[in-house]
């Protein structure tokens, strides 16, 4: 190599993109795989940009920076390290290359001595996860408040013009959810104490290739400050951050009683369903929004630990079908249940809405992948003596996407499926009288003689939108209507017209299920170490030059989560893990014992544990297993069997 390439290697390191001064290799081990010292929140670190150690007093940081104005872009690579400032220890753990490559990456440490933050605030898991998330949200108002501006002014300009200055934090939705972004750490070598740590992207300035000085000292000196300034107790208005972190815990607590009272899904009276758009997850501000109020003969009080008694709907298991006509707010109550799962923010309008941590949405997706799913319970003797025990297809129907996604469902665990009769198959759903009559050697058996079959034999409760299966009415155990946004309890009605006007299900109900297997994934099949994995908004996940269609997955709420899952969907990752995991380095594993396996360890290490060991990410959260499993149930190369 000669020239100006030359002259960089030489002076920076010839490690390869991403390793600076001639650090060490990265490893390609997770977090979780190595022998460090990992504590509940945070791990020992190794930087494959080489330079980790002490660099100096925020003093030399800032006299660094101003020195490096006007001279060209690797320069920035000078920062690397960590630098004390008076209350707050700031790490910078990877440099961009030039303007235009992925931000640098940062941490801002402050120690627990300074941040001074109550032990109530985090006693326990779930605290901990919601303190973490108020203060992810307020760094990100922070941020909107005091340095807004910047990126707009720049998107006019061309190449030559100023770029960068902007620090970015994961910025969390509606829900609660277990984040990198903030995160309480254990202490580290060379550390008095553990802290509240910060994990941030920061676009380092310049024109052209050219650093900017003066606006770079800028953001080491009032933007990064202000940051860790809002990880103080002080900075905090104390009576609305208790309110928050008791909240969520409540909600946690209320959905343990719900689940311990033998139900599936509560609503509370007063809930606010509606959201603000469809391309709005906020709630809608509107003097016409009706509150939901409990039907008097399934509304019940619970006590919870702070906010004392919430009354509202109770839904007990067993099938419950929500009937209504159209526009009256049917898949609004279900979407609601849909998030349930999730713990809200204060003033969400659906606070206190919980289901079982263990619902499922499940919609028809014509063209998905199946992998040696049995979908006997629903479908046999297809065309061309296609097997249907072990059913695999690169282009499911509508139907045999609906049968494998309750299958896959029920395999790892879930005991509540929910289906909006919008976006499922209406032929998986019901086969009445007349189509029976004209199509008798149809291979599907409709969710509808199996429903109840499958509450009995696997325990799984299901929740249905119908507004034209009316067959329903025979196995409902509970009928809901929604009339002008109200909820009715209709069950009584519904039984007496099915008994008034026959249907076809009592001839054709099933007594048994029929079984569900576990399935094990060969660990080689998920893709190479040499595939780039790219998640792309909340959606999908590219994988080389393939996507990974996950718009169905509803229940995956934030683009974290999809970063997160991608994160998981390699080889090497998955395999470190079974080893720390299992301790086995078995070529397959049975998909639910390895969900199981990474539940525990996000339980024991947080989210950096499917990180590689020389990398901070704080744009991750933690997504369900449920998810987890039905991205890789979509993977097309995925090798799946029978065990």
């Amino acid at each position: 190599m000669s020239g100006r390439g030359a002259y960089y290697r030489q002076l920076y390191g010839g490690g390869g993109r991403g390793r600076g001064r001639g650090g060490p290799s990265a490893s390609d081990q997770p977090r979780g795989s190595g022998n460090a010292d990992h504590g509940a929140r945070g791990t020992r670190r190794h930087y494959a940009d080489g330079f980790s150690g002490p660099q100096g007093s925020s003093e030399d940081l800032l006299r660094k920076v101003r020195s490096l104005g006007g001279k060209s872009y690797p320069a920035y690579r000078d920062l690397q390290g960590h630098w004390e400032y008076p209350t707050f220890r700031l790490y910078v753990d990877h440099v961009q290359s030039d303007p235009y490559a992925p931000p640098s990456k940062m941490r801002v440490r402050v120690p627990h001595s300074v941040a001074a933050f109550p032990p109530v605030l985090f006693s326990n898991k779930i605290r901990t996860v919601a303190l973490c998330d108020y203060l992810t949200r307020e760094v990100c108002a922070v941020l909107d408040q005091r340095f807004t501006g910047r990126r707009a002014a720049q998107q006019n300009g061309g190449w030559a013009s100023e770029k960068g200055g902007e620090v970015t934090v994961d910025r969390p939705g509606q829900q609660v959810l277990e984040r990198s972004s903030v995160v309480l750490t254990t202490r580290e070598e060379g550390e008095s104490e553990a802290g509240v740590e910060l994990r941030c992207c920061v676009s380092l300035p310049a024109q052209g290739r050219t650093i900017l000085g003066d606006q770079a000292h800028h953001v080491f000196s009032s933007v990064i400050p202000a940051l860790a300034q809002s990880l103080l107790y002080s900075s905090h208005d104390r009576d609305r951050l208790a309110d928050f972190v008791d909240c969520v815990e409540d909600q946690e607590d209320l959905r343990r009683q719900v689940t311990a009272a033998g139900l599936v899904a509560f609503v509370p009276n007063g809930a606010i369903l509606p959201r603000a758009s469809g391309a709005a997850d906020t709630p809608m501000v509107s003097p016409t929004v009706v509150a939901f109020k409990s039907p008097p003969n399934l509304e019940r009080t619970f006590a919870l630990p702070h906010r004392g008694a919430v009354s509202g709907m109770t839904i007990p298991k067993g099938v419950t079908m929500i009937a209504g006509g159209g526009f009256h707010g049917k898949s609004t109550l279900l979407d609601a249940l849909a998030r349930g799962c999730y713990n809200h923010v204060p003033g969400d309008g659906r606070e206190f809405l919980v289901t079982s941590s263990r619902c499922v949405s499940i919609q028809g997706e014509d063209g998905r992948a199946v992998t040696n799913v049995d979908i006997s319970p629903f479908i046999t003797d297809l065309p061309g003596g296609v097997s249907t025990t072990s059913f695999s297809t690169q282009d499911a129907s509508g139907s045999t996407s609906m049968a494998a996604g309750v299958i896959e469902a029920i395999e790892v665990g879930a005991d509540t499926l929910l289906f909006d009769e919008d976006t499922c198959a209406t032929n998986f759903l019901i086969r009445d009288r007349r189509m029976q009559r004209l199509v008798s050697a149809d291979p599907i058996t409709p969710l509808v003689y199996k429903v109840r079959a499958m509450l009995k034999d696997h325990g799984c409760s299901s929740i249905l939108v119908i507004g034209g299966c009316g067959d329903y009415c025979d196995v409902a155990n509970l009928v809901l209507e929604m009339w002008n946004y109200q909820c009715y309890d209709v069950t009584g009605a519904a039984k007496r017209i099915a008994q008034e006007i026959p249907s076809a299900v009592p001839e054709h109900e099933a007594f048994h299920f029929g079984d569900v297997r576990p399935r094990e994934l060969q660990v080689k099949s998920l893709p190479s170490g040499d595939k780039k994995i790219t998640a792309r908004k909340r959606t999908a996940i590219e994988i080389g030059g393939e996507t990974l269609d996950l718009s169905a997955l509803v229940q995956l709420v934030h683009d974290s989560q999809t970063r997160t899952i991608a994160a998981l969907l390699k080889t090497r990752t998955i395999a470190a893990l079974l080893k720390h995991i299992h301790h086995t380095s078995s070529p397959c594993t049975q998909l639910y014992d390895l969900l199981q396996g990474l539940e525990a360890l996000f339980d024991s290490e947080g989210l950096d544990a499917v990180v590689r060991q020389d990398r901070i990410d704080g744009f991750l959260a933690r997504p369900r297993r449920f998810e987890t499993a039905m991205a890789i149930n979509r993977l097309r190369s995925a090798s799946i069997g029978s065990s």
